[in-house]
């Protein structure tokens, strides 16, 4: 079983970087230190579950798709449930959506 705050801290490391942010910056705004970011990012920190829930929203973090040990070729719980009840006809259509988006990434 992986190490859940090791998953927790590279997802907030990589969000974080994505949206151009440094740990200061990040500390400095939800109130935290850089120095519990940097020992977050390195999976060195078990933080609370509204800390959690702080970074996931702030950063827009699935924590689903973080804390769930996906097997190589399953699908994930959260897919799962997104598509739970949905008809074939819609579930096409929104799997088209992703297709055409994963396109316009790879054509960047």
């Amino acid at each position: 079983m992986r190490d859940v705050n090791k998953a927790f801290g590279a997802a907030v490391s990589e969000a974080r970087r994505k949206l151009g942010l440094t740990q200061v910056g990040l500390a400095e705004e939800l109130g935290k230190t850089d120095r519990s970011i940097s020992d977050m990012e390195n999976g060195k920190a078990t933080p609370k579950l509204d800390t959690v829930a702080l970074f996931a929203r702030r950063l827009g973090i699935s924590v689903d798709a973080v804390i769930h040990d996906t097997p190589k070729g399953d699908v994930p719980f959260c897919v799962k449930q997104f598509f739970a009840g949905m008809s074939g006809e819609k579930a096409a259509e929104y799997i088209q959506l992703c297709k055409a988006a994963q396109k316009i990434r790879k054509d960047k």
